[in-house]
């Protein structure tokens, strides 16, 4: 097991303690939400050939890329939003 050491002030630890607030599970609840993103997980080998797959789409221009300077982060939300990718 590990042990991560984290300083509060005083004051704050005794506003959370006085809202009734369980800091120690609130911090477990964060990094477990944190080490699971909702994908499966995939192997090292998997993940090195979805790698050169990437490589090659771009190397033979097939790929459809959108230039930073193009509203990328409103693009980017957009197909995040409708699951498009």
């Amino acid at each position: 097991m590990q042990t991560i050491k984290i300083e509060l002030e005083d004051s704050l630890y005794e506003n959370i303690v006085a809202k009734g607030i369980d800091i120690q599970s609130k911090i477990k609840e964060f990094i477990y939400e944190t080490m699971d993103d909702g994908y499966p997980a995939i192997s090292f080998e998997e993940a090195k050939q979805r790698v050169a797959d990437a490589v090659e789409e771009y190397k033979s221009g097939k790929g459809e890329y959108t230039p930073l300077n193009d509203d990328f982060w409103g693009k980017l939300e957009s197909k995040i939003n409708n699951h498009d990718y």
